[in-house]
């Protein structure tokens, strides 16, 4: 009975609890099942504990920039911004969909924000320019995978938080290893690019 708690969250899960209730309630109903009553103020202080974080107020902050940004036509300035830098390359379309990840990662530092963002415009552009369609998806899946290295990022704010590190600390070690990863990028596609006589934009 020690795992009830974990059958029990799954359970939840399975008639369409939400994630963050059936977290709650699975230890909590796990207690009343054990026996153990008396451990409910150390879940209750152990839930609050873990709120009562400075630095996690940076996350939900994060999500509402990212859908700002989404509703109010950044991410088609960004793009357009993009195409102006490298889009006379060759393989153009695929440079700007990095760039434009590498913009964006900067802005809200989510890999699936930054894929949902980009994905559904360029990958779509990419494929009526003449480009393969799982090489226009694997463009905006790979360089998507910037958003959490290039800071600012939520995945290092709650690293830092749980490993009680410093969060400058881990965006300036996070931003030369993204640029680098962003670079490698757009030279794989600039091969790949003129080897299958890919459009220049």
């Amino acid at each position: 009975m020690s795992l009830a708690f974990f059958w029990l969250f799954f359970v939840f899960l399975a008639i369409g609890t939400p994630v963050v209730f059936a977290l709650l309630l699975a230890p909590g109903l796990g207690i009343v099942i054990n026996g153990k009553e008396q451990f409910f103020s150390k879940l209750l202080s152990t839930l609050f504990s873990g709120m009562y974080s400075f630095p996690l107020m940076a996350i939900p902050f994060f999500v509402l920039a990212g859908e700002v940004m989404s509703r109010g036509g950044i991410t088609v300035k960004l793009i357009q911004f993009a195409k102006t830098l490298v889009g006379h390359m060759r393989g153009g379309l695929a440079q700007v969909d990095i760039v434009t990840s590498i913009l964006f990662s900067g802005l809200s530092g989510s890999a699936v924000a930054d894929a949902s963002a980009t994905g559904k415009m360029l990958i779509t552009a990419m494929e009526q320019s003449g480009y393969a369609r799982p090489f226009a998806a694997a463009v905006t899946a790979s360089s998507a995978v910037i958003g959490p290295i290039i800071p600012p990022s939520g995945i290092m704010i709650l690293y830092a938080f749980v490993v009680n590190v410093s969060v400058a600390g881990l965006f300036a070690a996070g931003l030369v290893p993204g640029l680098l990863i962003g670079f490698g990028l757009m030279g794989v596609a600039s091969v790949i690019a003129r080897r299958r006589g890919y459009p220049v934009a």
